[in-house]
């Protein structure tokens, strides 16, 4: 099955191939390829696999150890990651993908998780996102309550010298502009044109 087809629950994948599973202990012990892999094997033996104080169940195999979970049925549209082969059983489907933010999400979907457009993407279509609400909120005739939901009291209350502090390098900076414009235009007043 190729992992790269199929980047939201939209498009469906087609039926893996029937008598595919996992080995179970005993058949991953009969198997040596210590020739051709470095390492290979060195988890077999439990009295030098570190986990095994904690495996639940050390002498079977992962596919009897966790029982099948019943798939969710997505309402909407659900993202996936292209290096999985389905959806998980169980995801979050509160805020299915909408507008230019989710178009965005669309677009990410399509890179793999390694890759830093997937995320840098992803986090831009959060800001979108945030706009998108501003702009419903105004076109409802609500005034977003922007310092509240940025948590300013929160701020206020447990980080007030952090607060301050930033309110005072905006101010400063705020202040360091206003100074350049103003010398700016005082120069182009008093520059003499030429005719």
């Amino acid at each position: 099955m190729r992992q790269a087809l199929g980047k939201s629950s939209e498009e469906v994948l087609s039926v893996p191939i029937r008598g595919g599973r996992a080995l179970t202990t005993s058949e991953r012990r009969s198997v040596n390829l210590s020739d051709t892999i470095r390492g290979w094997g060195s988890d077999l033996d439990p009295a030098t696999r570190p986990g095994v104080p904690m495996d639940k169940a050390p002498g079977i195999g992962v596919e009897e150890l966790y029982p099948v979970l019943e798939q969710q049925v997505p309402r909407g549209k659900v993202h996936k990651s292209t290096e999985h082969g389905k959806l998980t059983p169980v995801f979050g489907n509160a805020c299915p993908p909408r507008g230019l933010s989710g178009l965005i999400r669309d677009f990410a979907y399509n890179f793999s998780e390694g890759r830093l457009s997937h995320w840098v993407l992803l986090m831009a279509a959060d800001r979108v996102d945030m706009v998108e609400e501003v702009l419903i909120d105004l076109a409802h005739l609500r005034i977003p309550n922007i310092p509240g939901e940025m948590g300013l009291q929160s701020e206020l209350k447990y980080n007030r010298k952090g607060v301050t502090k930033g309110a005072v390098l905006v101010g400063l900076g705020a202040a360091a502009c206003l100074a350049v414009s103003t010398i700016r235009r005082r120069r182009a007043i008093k520059a003499p044109t030429a005719a």
